[in-house]
């Protein structure tokens, strides 16, 4: 009887945001790669397996017995356990005959019983230190060892905290990506504030259901293994697809950033030679996250899901979409993740059932945060007559003719920075456009703004079109925002 074994890293943001320094955060993304990807697949061909699929966290193998499948199981902990503390990983197995049992139904039972040992976790409390020891500076955790930082003096790390900084130093002398927040590009004396960009794709679920059910239907009592093999075989060429589509996606950020390196210095960010301002934290499947200076995340972003639209799975565009969360270098990386990971579900739940298109959505956090975008979105960004002031999120697909769409967002963006109008004019109309649609239009003719509002926004002549203003996002947004040049433009 074969076994049927799947292993996932759990608590994966929680692992890599919990400090603000960024090495730690570099280092915490390449040990869950390294764990999922490189050590387990090592471990499973040391104890005569084989992988089914590989995607969305998780791993899931075969095995041609029970005892190869424990053993994989023990070998593997004890190796995660020693070489990475605090990493938090899950591994559970059923039992699977490929001549008799549908993979599809077996599979549903894996996660099912996976969830149900996630919910089970026991929990425990132990002596963590005997008051004497010095604590972490990240995790607050007893400490094992004292280095020297050029910016924060001695530090003192814990195991956990260790084993990033040593994952990340492994990596320095191969890497293209930023180290350090000051290879962002944040410039000194202008706002500096970074971004951090959470990318998911959309319909991914519906498509691997629609897969699912495909082959449900197919099976008959002589075959069984003969489906069992088609199934994973397109189960994996699924994957292979949609990892390579989202790993071309962010490689054309990559080349995007390095056509507009000298720009980029002209106008003002402090971008180091041979050193692209970005740094990849993410990059699983159909999950994405990435830090840049914020004033090149919308660009960035947009690029990314552009690129993506032309790729396809299953007969069907492959759509993602963005939650952009802008916040001063010191905000807590945790929460600005979680603000991102919100923005990302809030583009999404704005899409109709039956669109099939990518948006991105982003927030400004200029004070505290109360940890509830509706909130926020419900008070502080609408109008004195109850209209919104937001289009975004906006829509990426260059030919919809929405008026939230990011092309017409670029192009209020080329018209607000031509320098034919004073700045202090533009900025002027934020608190006009929060009183209502009267206050704007009183304004836009006072001040003769009116070329402000492009052919674009025909119908907008108050500066607002049905209950949305559409120029806010622009103007709020305009001192975050460097336009990069498209190599195609």
């Amino acid at each position: 009887m074969g076994v049927l074994s799947i292993f996932e890293v759990s608590k994966k943001q929680h692992y890599i945001f919990k400090s603000n320094r960024l090495k730690e955060n570099i280092g915490a993304s390449e040990i869950i790669r390294v764990a999922t990807e490189d050590t387990s697949a090592e471990f499973c061909s040391k104890n005569n397996g084989k992988i089914i699929n590989m995607g969305g966290g998780q791993t899931i193998f075969y095995f041609n017995n029970f005892s190869d499948s424990k053993l994989f199981a023990e070998e593997l902990s004890f190796e995660l356990i020693r070489s990475y503390p605090s990493l938090e990983f899950f591994i559970t197995a059923v039992e699977y005959n490929p001549d008799t049992d549908s993979i599809v139904k077996k599979i549903r039972e894996l996660h099912k019983k996976l969830e149900k040992k996630k919910a089970e976790r026991m929990h425990y409390a132990c002596i963590i230190d005997f008051g004497i020891t010095q604590e972490c500076d990240s995790t607050r955790l007893p400490a094992v060892i004292m280095k020297n930082d050029d910016e924060d003096g001695e530090l003192y790390y814990s195991s956990e905290v260790k084993s990033k900084i040593d994952m990340c130093s492994k990596m320095s002398g191969r890497s293209v990506y930023a180290l350090d927040f000051t290879d962002l590009g944040i410039s000194k004396y202008e706002k500096s504030y970074i971004a951090i960009t959470h990318i998911d794709g959309n319909r991914m679920g519906k498509n691997l259901k629609r897969l699912r059910e495909k082959y449900e239907k197919s099976y008959t009592q002589e075959n069984i293994r003969e489906i069992n093999e088609k199934y994973i075989k397109e189960l994996q060429e699924f994957s292979i697809q949609v990892k390579k589509a989202f790993e071309k996606a962010f490689q054309k950020i990559l080349d995007t950033l390095r056509f507009n390196m000298e720009y980029l210095r002209e106008v003002g960010m402090s971008i180091k030679e041979d050193v692209l301002p970005i740094r990849k934290v993410i990059l699983s499947g159909d999950d994405v996250c990435y830090i840049t200076d914020a004033r090149i995340a919308l660009d960035c972003a947009y690029i990314f899901l552009k690129e993506l639209e032309k790729y396809s799975v299953m007969g069907e565009k492959i759509t993602a979409c963005a939650g952009i969360a802008m916040v001063r270098e010191k905000y807590p990386f945790f929460k600005t993740y979680e603000l991102s990971e919100e923005l990302c579900r809030n583009a999404k739940s704005s899409i109709s059932e039956d669109a099939n298109e990518s948006r991105l959505d982003w927030h400004i956090v200029q004070g505290e945060y109360n940890n509830n975008l509706n909130e926020i979105r419900n008070t502080a960004y609408r109008t004195y007559d109850c209209k919104n002031l937001l289009l975004r999120p906006l829509v990426i697909s260059e030919d919809s003719e929405a008026i939230n769409s990011y092309a017409n967002f670029r192009k209020d963006m080329q018209i607000l920075n031509s320098g034919k109008i004073p700045r202090s004019k533009i900025k002027g109309m934020l608190s006009e456009m929060k009183k209502g649609e009267e206050h704007l239009d009183t304004y836009i003719e006072i001040n003769n703004l009116h070329t402000l509002l492009g052919s674009h926004r025909i119908g907008a002549k108050t500066g607002f079109i049905g209950d949305k203003c559409v120029l806010f996002d622009a103007v709020e947004t305009m001192d975050y925002y460097i336009p990069l040049c498209f190599e195609e433009e």
